[in-house]
C-alpha cells in the first residue's frame, strides 16, 4: 500500500508543479506581451488569469487521475496500457481548451479560443522549464503536426517570438 500512496503523491506532486509553471510562464508572457491586449486589457487579463488558475484541474479527474498516474507513475505490476491512457487523453483535450486538439472541428470562438491559445503558449513554456528548450522550441519541432486555427497562427507565432526575445 505504502508504493501506491508514494506515487498518488508523486504524481500530484508533479501537476502541482506543473501547474506552478504554468503560472511561472503566465508571468514571463505578461512581461514580454506587455503590449498585447490580453495583458493591457483587464476584462481579457482577468479572464486569461483565471483559466490559469484553473490549468489542468481536470487531471484530478476519475478520468484522468488514476489513468495518468498508472502510466507515467505506475507501481510494481501496474499495465502500462495505451487504451486507457488514451482515453484518459482525449477526455484531457477535450475538456481543456488550451490544447489545439481541443479546437479542431469546432467553429472559431473569437476571444476564447485566443486567450486558450495564450495559455496553451504557456503550457509549451512549463513543460520547457521543466524538460528543458522553451514554448517555441517546441512549436518548432511539433509544427507540422500542430494544427492552429489559421486565423491565429500569426498570433501565435508573434507571442512565442516575443516570449523567446531577449531584454531590452
Amino acid at each position: 500500500m505504502s508504493e501506491i500512496n508514494d506515487k498518488f503523491i508523486e504524481y500530484c506532486n508533479y501537476i502541482e508543479e506543473h501547474r506552478r509553471n504554468v503560472a511561472l510562464a503566465w508571468d514571463e508572457v505578461q512581461h514580454k506581451c506587455k503590449n498585447e491586449s490580453f495583458v493591457y486589457d483587464d476584462w481579457k487579463f482577468y479572464m486569461l488569469n483565471d483559466m490559469i488558475k484553473r490549468h489542468d484541474l481536470s487531471k484530478y479527474s476519475a478520468e484522468e487521475f488514476t489513468q495518468y498516474r498508472e502510466y507515467f507513475y505506475p507501481c510494481k505490476g501496474d499495465v502500462k496500457d495505451e487504451n486507457v491512457f488514451e482515453t484518459a487523453w482525449e477526455h484531457h483535450f477535450e475538456n481543456n481548451s488550451h490544447h489545439w486538439q481541443y479546437w479542431l472541428n469546432k467553429s472559431d470562438e473569437g476571444l476564447y479560443q485566443l486567450l486558450s491559445y495564450v495559455e496553451m503558449i504557456c503550457d509549451w513554456q512549463a513543460m520547457g522549464y521543466k524538460f528543458g528548450g522553451n514554448a517555441l522550441s517546441y512549436y518548432e519541432a511539433h509544427k507540422d503536426k500542430v494544427k492552429i486555427t489559421p486565423d491565429y497562427v500569426g498570433l501565435v507565432e508573434r507571442i512565442l517570438h516575443l516570449l523567446c526575445d531577449k531584454e531590452e
